[in-house]
Order: structure tokens, then sequence, then C-alpha cells
């Protein structure tokens, strides 16, 4: 469970409102914006007030949400298959990603404590350091956070959340502690409603025509929940109907990720006769390009209150297509963005919400950029039911990051979706700065905090990350640690001794600049060629 700052905050500074910038002060406390005052407000009567006023080319934005991403494998860089695959189920079933990033995965668990091949610090660094979920955890939040997120998507295993593995910096939905939900209810993540009567070959070219698609627990636990007033379940974030969804020129729709969608409608149809428990559901769909868009299944969507969760990088680099949202925000179904996994997704929901934005232009999906932003605060929000989040207000969740631009009368949102994350000043959550440049924990707040090596890039290494004491984490030596086990397996088990762990920071990293700049080229090539 997230803490919150024990100093009482007052922030003063210009915050982004629905396109319109305006000097506030926000009066911040556990956690909250208690208040929030037009102009430079008079603080002179408030005892114990820490004030912290922003530059005028700064901008506060409400922090970002991200729905659609497995933390658990975002210490890795992007899997290049140089493969188009037709579904999820080919990939997964791939002998070349079982080596790449589940075999690897599996490495660093199974030898993060009593690594032989480790020197002797490190293996005593080892013995102090919490359980390697923990790291992996903890490093990928980091990540997330460094792109302005504050909420993020279950930790780890989003069929099977434990509550040792739940949010250390960000807010997490596997954590119902953390948002402001029913105590007896919870956010269900999960990955698979549906999978194929057969094991797939895990080639490319096998035809998934034949394939019939299977319910599994997870569909019947969902059906169950709403049946019964939608408890235990407040919100749920499936994945349904991912391949290719026929969209982007010369695509041919996938036959088997369209039959989990038709039978996720019809199924959803007949197994809950009440149809207002459903619309009470809060059931967000992710990937789901398999939909019909010329059959029933928008209506079906736009008139049970099912919400979207797009991610178009993710999309896009293992199919080379992605569905027309388009279609979907003209039946006012509300649309949110998810960074996927870093394998094959972004570095963080900025970064897939300024990908969304090219996307966007390329395919002349008309989307204004202040619906895309939506995508990653408001309409995420309304998604899992949040109604202190998404936007800077009074009586809000005091989750938000401060923007710089190189001059103040620049229009705010234009910067964010033309910036890098090494614009963001800091990043709040709870009440806490989190993440941001080292002056505002040592200058501002005066708190302790835990910084970066200069190998860890030039610019996470003038940030640094307050993590909270309790948990006992030292982050440098579970870097060392991580980074032994990336590398001995990269030089032994795939033969690639210059295997390394994704940078922090999208800045910092030049070959995860590389791809992203690498799939706009080959996005445009289809589109144009």
């Amino acid at each position: 469970m997230l803490t919150y700052s024990t100093k009482r905050i007052g922030l003063i500074g210009r915050v982004w409102d629905d396109g319109r910038e305006s000097l506030k002060t926000l009066v911040i406390e556990k956690g909250r914006v208690v208040q929030m005052m037009d102009g430079k407000g008079d603080l002179t009567g408030m005892p114990d007030m820490t004030v912290i006023e922003l530059e005028e080319e700064t901008v506060i934005f409400p922090g970002l949400i991200n729905l659609h991403t497995h933390i658990g494998y975002n210490i890795l860089p992007i899997w290049e298959s140089r493969t188009i695959w037709k579904n999820r189920f080919q990939w997964r079933n791939n002998a070349g990603y079982k080596k790449a990033i589940s075999g690897l995965l599996d490495y660093i668990k199974g030898n993060w404590k009593d690594d032989p091949g480790a020197v002797t610090a490190l293996a005593e660094i080892a013995k102090t350091l919490p359980e390697v979920e923990k790291a992996h955890v903890i490093i990928s939040e980091i990540q997330a956070v460094a792109g302005g997120t504050t909420i993020i998507q279950q930790t780890l295993d989003l069929d099977d959340e434990q509550p040792d593995n739940r949010s250390f910096i960000i807010r997490n939905t596997g954590d119902q502690l953390d948002l402001p939900i029913p105590a007896n209810k919870q956010v269900n993540s999960v990955v698979d409603f549906y999978k194929p009567n057969v094991m797939p070959d895990g080639t490319a070219e096998e035809d998934t025509g034949n394939w019939m698609p299977v319910a599994q627990s997870t569909y019947t636990d969902f059906v169950r929940s709403v049946n019964n007033d939608n408890t235990p379940f407040y919100s749920s974030l499936i994945h349904a109907g991912e391949g290719k969804a026929g969209f982007v020129k010369g695509s041919v729709a996938d036959p088997y990720s369209r039959k989990e969608m038709d039978l996720l409608f019809a199924s959803l149809k007949k197994d809950i006769p009440d149809p207002g428990q459903l619309r009470q559901a809060r059931l967000a769909i992710t990937h789901g390009c398999g939909i019909d868009l010329a059959g029933e299944g928008l209506e079906f969507m736009r008139g049970n209150g099912l919400h979207w969760i797009w991610s178009p990088v993710s999309n896009l680099l293992l199919y080379r297509d992605t569905v027309d949202v388009r279609r979907l925000l003209e039946k006012d179904i509300t649309v949110c963005l998810g960074s996927d996994w870093s394998p094959s997704g972004s570095k963080h929901v900025l970064d897939e919400l300024k990908f969304a934005r090219f996307v966007n232009i390329l395919l002349d999906l008309r989307i204004s950029d202040r619906e895309l932003f939506k995508m990653v605060t408001d309409n995420p929000a309304a998604a899992l039911g949040l109604s202190r989040s998404g936007s800077v207000k009074e009586g809000g969740d005091a989750d938000l990051f401060v923007l710089r631009k190189k001059r103040k009368e620049e229009d705010a949102l234009q910067v964010l979706l033309d910036s890098s994350d090494k614009d963001i000043d800091f990043v709040m959550v709870n009440g806490r700065i989190v993440f941001g440049l080292t002056r505002y924990f040592k200058d501002q707040l005066k708190v302790d905090f835990q910084g970066f090596s200069a190998q860890e890039g030039a610019e996470v290494s003038e940030r640094g990350v307050s993590i909270n004491s309790a948990i006992h984490f030292d982050l440098a030596g579970a870097l060392t640690i991580m980074d032994t086990l990336l590398q001995r397996y990269g030089a032994t088990v795939l033969q690639d001794p210059g295997l390394r762990r994704t940078k922090f920071m999208a800045a910092d990293d030049l070959l995860y600049q590389k791809n992203i700049e690498g799939l706009r080229d080959q996005v445009a090539q289809l589109c144009w060629g």
C-alpha cells in the first residue's frame, strides 16, 4: 500500500485543465488536494507548510493512467522477432520467444539469490535484498513513473497477484487499498478469457482458420461476479481477440481472433440474464483487434457500457496491424491507451500517447489531441470507476506531474505530445514526489531518496526516486544483480554478450528510440507504399 507524505505541501503553478492553463495554488495533505485556490494563494496562515513555487515555464498535468501492461517483463529490451504474426498464441508458443523472453525471466528468478557464478560481494548483496519479484516491480515502476504514470495495471501475474506483489511507488490496480473502491471489491485483470483448442506450432505460417476458442475459468469467474451484483470484481481488464485486424493496408484479419470476439459477445449476452448488471461491470477489452466492425459488436459494447484499451505500438510491432479506433469513438465507446510491455510495446504510456498521435495522423483517424490525452487520463479513470483520478481537482488524489516548456507561451499539450520524459521535472503520487530532479528532494523537501549512477544514462542520473524506507529496498544492489544475470544469460544462452536491461528513461535509451523510429518507418511504408 502506498504511503503519503507527512509534509503538508503548498504547490503553486500553472495547471492544465482540458485545454486551459491557469495559475493555481494546491494545498496537498495526506495524499489529496484538499484545497485549490485561483492564482497565488495566501499560505501564511497554514502551519507546517512546505511551499513549492514552480517556474513560469512549467505546467502541472494530471498523472497518466496505464491500463495495459505486464510489468514483470518491463526490464527487457524490445524483442526483435522480425516476424509478422497472425495472433498472440503463435508467438507465445514460438521457441525463439520462449528462449529470449520467458526463459530469461525464469533464469533471473531461479538464480537471483544463490547465483553460483556471482562474486562474493554480489552474493552478499543478494542475501540482503527482498525477493526477485519485488525487484522486477520496483524497477519497472520507476520506468513507468519516469513517463508521468501514476496508476498502472496490476503487477506481475495478471491472473493471480499475491498481496506481497503490489505497488511500491505508484498506484496499482491490483491493490484496492490504493484505489477509492469498496474494500470488499477488486480490479480484475485477465490475460486469457479464451485459448485455442489446439497447441499452436509457434510459427507465423500456421493456418488459424480451424482453431476454436475455449473459455477459461477466468471467463466463468467474471460471469459469476457480474451475476452476483458485480462482486467481487469492481471492474475488469481483459485480453481478447489479439491479432491481425485487417485494417492497415495489405493486412488480412485473423480468423481465430475474430472467433474470440464473436464468442465473447455471444456468451456475455447468453450468460448474463440482467444486462443492467453488465453495464455496471466496468468491463474493458484490451486489444480486441478481432472485432467485426461491420457486425453487432460495437452496438453491444455501447449498449452495455464496455470500454476499450488500445495498444498501437504492440499491435503494429507484432502484427503490422491495429484496430480502427475511430469507429469505436464514433459509437461513443470509451477508448484508453496502454503501453503493453517492453518486449513489444512502449517504454511507458507517455510514449504510447505520442505513437498513437503518429498513427492517428498516418491513418487519418481524425482524433483530436485533447481526445488522445483523455485516453490516458479521464477515460481510464472512468473505465476503472475512479472519481478522484484523471484530473487535478479539489478533493482529488494528488497524482500529477510537472512538465517543463522552453517558453511559457507554448501550448502545454503540444509540448507534451512533442516532448520526451526528460522534460518532466517531477512526478507526484499520493501527495509524495516519487521521481524527479534531485533538487526537489534535496532543496525543496529535504527528504531521503535513491539516485542513479551515470551508467544508467545522463538524464536519469540527474534524477532520484523516493522508495518507502519500510520496504528496505536497495536499488543499486538490485540493478547490479539484475544486470549480471542478464549479461550472463545473454552470453551463455542467447550468444548475445551485449544483452542489456532496458533503460529507465526513453531519453537515455538509444536502442529503444531506434526501434520505435524503425517501426514508424515500416508502418509508413505499409500505408504509403
